[in-house]
C-alpha cells in the first residue's frame, strides 16, 4: 500500500516510501497537471503566508523561479511586492481568514485581478492578468476624452460662429440637432423634440411659402443639395436672417432617407448687404441731386454772361460801373458764392470721412464776423424775397478758428433762405452763460420732433415737398464744425411754434 495522503505537506513534493515503490496518486497528478495548464496564477499559502503550491503562470508573473518561491513568502522571494496593494490585501486576508477579491498592481504595468479563498489551514490565492483589459479600458477612456473635447471645441466653434447642425431621419421622423440649433430659431432653452412643423412654424410668413415649395423638391426631384435664406424670431424678439445648407442622401432606388445640413446666422451680413444697398441708393441720389444744384447756380452764371456780352454788343461804349453791368456782375457773384459753398461742402465730407477737418483757432471778435457774413448774405437774402434781420449783442469775443464758424453762419442762413418760404429770417448772436449762442429762425414748415436729430446726418432732409432741394450736406458740416469747437447744435420751433431755430452754442 501507498502512504497516507494526509502525511504529506502540502505543496511539497512527496519523499519515496523504502517499504513502497508504488506510484504518485493519480487525483494529485491530475490537480497539478490542471495548475500548469491554467491561464490564471496560483499561489498557496500557508498559515504564516509561506507558499505551499504555485504553478509555472504565477511564478512569472512574479518574476521568481518556482523553487525558489515555495517555501518563502511571496514579498520576500520578489522585493519588488513589498508596499504594493497584492502584499498588503494577502496579509489582511491571512489575518482576517476572509474571502477577497480586489485588482492588484505589479511593476512595470501589469494588472491583476485577484481572488483569495481560505481552504482548509491554506489560503489559495487566484490572480488572472488583466493588463491587455485594461489598457483596452484606458484606451476607450483617452478616446472617449478626446471625443469629448473635440466636440466641446466643435460646439465652441459652432457657437462662436453662430451656428448649428442638424440631421432628419425621413424614415424614423427623427431629429437630430447640435447645441445651441433651438437658440438659432428662438428658443431661449433647448426644447424636448423638434419637428418640420414647428421649423416652418417659426420662419417668417413671407419666407415660408418658398421654403415650403423648395423642401418639396427633395420629393420630387433627384437633388441632391439645396440652400434656403429665411428668416426666424431670435430671442431677442427682433427678426433674424438664418441660411440653411443641407444635403439629401438617397437609398438605391433614388429614395430620400435622411437629410443633413448646417444653419448659419447671417442677420450681420444681411444688415450689411442692406446698408451697402442703401449706401448705393443714397449714392446715386446723392449724384443726382449734387448734378442738379450745381447745374442751378452754372445756369445763372452762364446767363449773366451771355447779358454781359448782349451789353457789350449793343454798346461798346457801356461803363464797367454802370448799374446794368453791375447787377449782372453781382448775380455772378452770388452765383460763385454758392458754388463755393457746395464746392467746401463737398470737400469737407471727404474730410470729415477720413477723420481730417482740421480747424486754426485764434482770438477774435465774433459779433464782428456775424455782422459781415449776415451782410454778405442781405444781397442773397434779396434776390429771394426775404427780409433778413440780425440782433447781434456787440464785442463778443473768443477763441474761434473764423472760417469754420462762417461756415456755420453760411449754411444755416442758405438752410433758412431755401426752406423759410420767403418769409422772414432773423439771426441772433448773445453771450450766455457758457459761452456764445447763435441762433437763426425762419418761419418756415419747421422741422418735426421725429426728423429733429436726423436732419443733422449726411444726405439726410427733412421728408416732404415744403423743405425739398440741397444736397443734404449743410447741416452734417455744421454738426461736426460746431463739434470741433466742443459747442453744440439743435433745432427747436421758432416763437409760437412757427418755422425752425437752429441753437449753436459755442463756448468761448
Amino acid at each position: 500500500m501507498s502512504a497516507p495522503l494526509a502525511s504529506r505537506v502540502p505543496g511539497s513534493h512527496p519523499a519515496p516510501d523504502s517499504t513502497s515503490d508504488s506510484p504518485r496518486s493519480p487525483p494529485d497528478e491530475r490537480f497539478e497537471l490542471l495548475l500548469e495548464h491554467m491561464a490564471e496564477a496560483f499561489l498557496s499559502l500557508d498559515e504564516r503566508g509561506r507558499v505551499l503550491r504555485c504553478n509555472t503562470r504565477a511564478a512569472a508573473l512574479l518574476g521568481v523561479e518556482a523553487e525558489r518561491l515555495r517555501g518563502q513568502e511571496p514579498w520576500t522571494a520578489a522585493p519588488g511586492l513589498m508596499g504594493r496593494t497584492l502584499h498588503e490585501r494577502l496579509v489582511a486576508a491571512l489575518e482576517s481568514r476572509q474571502p477577497a477579491r480586489f485588482l492588484a498592481s505589479l511593476p512595470p504595468r501589469t494588472w491583476l485581478e485577484v481572488s483569495v479563498v481560505p481552504v482548509g489551514g491554506e489560503l489559495w490565492v487566484l490572480a488572472t492578468d488583466i493588463t491587455q483589459r485594461e489598457e483596452a479600458q484606458a484606451l476607450v477612456e483617452q478616446t472617449e476624452k478626446r471625443f469629448r473635447l473635440l466636440g466641446e471645441r466643435f460646439q465652441v466653434a459652432l457657437d462662436s460662429a453662430q451656428m448649428a447642425v442638424w440631421e432628419t431621419n425621413l424614415a424614423t421622423g427623427q431629429v437630430f440637432r447640435s447645441e445651441g440649433h433651438d437658440r438659432l430659431y428662438g428658443y431661449p432653452e433647448p426644447l424636448p423634440t423638434w419637428t418640420h412643423e414647428r421649423f416652418l412654424e417659426a420662419l417668417h410668413p413671407e419666407d415660408r411659402p418658398e421654403v415650403e415649395a423648395q423642401v418639396a423638391t427633395v420629393f420630387s426631384s433627384e437633388v441632391k443639395a439645396y440652400t434656403s435664406t429665411f428668416r426666424v424670431r431670435g430671442v431677442e424678439g427682433s427678426w433674424r436672417w438664418l441660411t440653411s445648407r443641407a444635403r439629401v442622401l438617397r437609398d438605391g432606388d433614388g429614395r430620400p432617407v435622411v437629410v443633413r445640413g448646417a444653419i448659419l446666422d447671417i442677420t450681420q451680413l444681411k444688415e450689411t448687404e442692406l446698408a451697402l444697398q442703401e449706401s448705393v441708393r443714397v449714392r446715386e441720389d446723392f449724384l443726382s441731386l449734387a448734378g442738379h444744384e450745381l447745374k442751378t447756380p452754372l445756369t445763372g452764371l452762364n446767363l449773366q454772361v451771355q447779358m454781359l456780352r448782349r451789353l457789350g454788343e449793343e454798346d461798346v461804349s457801356t461803363p464797367l460801373m454802370a448799374p446794368r453791368v453791375q447787377a449782372r456782375l453781382d448775380a455772378i457773384d452770388r452765383g460763385l458764392r454758392r458754388l463755393g459753398t457746395l464746392g467746401d461742402n463737398l470737400l469737407d465730407v471727404s474730410r470729415i470721412r477720413h477723420g481730417q477737418l482740421d480747424f486754426i483757432f485764434t482770438t477774435g471778435d465774433l459779433s464782428a464776423l456775424v455782422s459781415e457774413v449776415v451782410a454778405r448774405t442781405e444781397d442773397e437774402a434779396r434776390t429771394a424775397g426775404v427780409s433778413l434781420m440780425s440782433f447781434i449783442e456787440p464785442r463778443v469775443v473768443g477763441r474761434f478758428d473764423r472760417l469754420r464758424v462762417e461756415q456755420v453762419l453760411v449754411n444755416l442762413l442758405f438752410n433758412a433762405l431755401r426752406h423759410g418760404g420767403g418769409h422772414p429770417v432773423e439771426v441772433l448772436l448773445e453771450r450766455y452763460a457758457g459761452g456764445a449762442r447763435l441762433v437763426v429762425r425762419d418761419e418756415g414748415p419747421g422741422v418735426p420732433e421725429a426728423d429733429r436729430e436726423r436732419i443733422f446726418a449726411r444726405f439726410e432732409q427733412v421728408q416732404g415737398g415744403a423743405r425739398a432741394g440741397g444736397l443734404g450736406l449743410g447741416l452734417f458740416v455744421v454738426r461736426q464744425c460746431v463739434e470741433g469747437h466742443r459747442g453744440r447744435v439743435y433745432v427747436q420751433p421758432g416763437p409760437g411754434g412757427r418755422g425752425a431755430a437752429f441753437f449753436v452754442e459755442l463756448p468761448l
